[in-house]
């Protein structure tokens, strides 16, 4: 970017007065963003806009030594001072007198020289010692013999008595996918298949905190049927005492 001249400096002043009252609002925009991006376009957006106000917010810090900030870009270096008013003026001071035209370079060190930048520490990471793993034997699994032949069991099975091959690894531990003889597969429950052929359990398995809560349902079904038959029981008797009651009423 080139020198800034008065005009331009001025087309900020405007630009700043839009956005601290919002004005863009009234052209139908809901932030000072989308305003931007959509009306400066030709300005650059949304991003060269704020780098425009923050280098007129240096040049108006700096007060009368402003006028030598001639661009954004010698701005920008002196953008981290604002907050300090007189060391953003000192550094300027500073650059004048090495350069009467000062660059953009010039700046720079003025503020490196006025509010030093400390180098980054590299962050070494503390030497841990390696942890050796113990050796584990690796879990085998049951052997599956290749395309083995079961037979369906269960009489209530609509394929009782009918034979197929497992072809394709079971999706669970209590189902098996059968290839029958007409070439349909389905799924069938390991209960439902010869035992001696199937790979797998024929019941179904849980974990551990599956089974207990298994059991506590069952116990609380078991006490909630217990609870109903007595209320039947209770039920019973008191309609059998209310018909025995009408017929001694009906016999008086």
């Amino acid at each position: 970017m080139g020198s800034i001249d008065r005009c331009e400096w001025q087309a900020v002043d405007e630009i700043l007065q839009m956005r601290e009252k919002q004005l863009y609002r009234e052209a139908g925009y809901k932030t000072f963003q989308q305003y931007c991006q959509a009306e400066l376009s030709a300005w650059g957006g949304y991003r060269r806009i704020n780098q425009l106000l923050g280098a007129k917010k240096v040049r108006d810090t700096a007060d009368e030594l402003g006028e030598h900030i001639k661009n954004e870009r010698q701005a920008r270096s002196l953008l981290r001072l604002v907050k300090e008013p007189e060391k953003l003026k000192q550094a300027v001071a500073i650059a004048l007198s090495e350069n009467p035209s000062p660059s953009e370079s010039d700046f720079a060190a003025a503020a490196q020289k006025v509010v030093p930048r400390l180098p980054r520490q590299k962050v070494t990471e503390p030497v841990v010692p390696k942890i050796e793993e113990p050796m584990v034997s690796e879990i085998q699994e049951p052997l599956v013999p290749s395309s083995p032949t079961v037979t369906v069991t269960s009489p209530t099975h609509h394929r009782h008595g009918e034979s197929g091959t497992i072809e394709a690894d079971p999706p669970n531990y209590w189902q098996q996918i059968v290839t029958f003889a007409d070439g349909s597969k389905e799924l069938v429950n390991n209960a439902d298949l010869d035992a001696s052929s199937v790979p797998y359990p024929t019941e179904r398995t849980y974990p551990q905190e599956y089974v207990e809560a298994i059991a506590q349902l069952k116990q609380q079904h078991q006490k909630e049927l217990e609870r109903l038959e007595q209320e039947l029981r209770i039920g019973l008797q008191t309609e059998a005492s209310a018909r025995a009651e009408e017929q001694v009423q009906e016999t008086l």
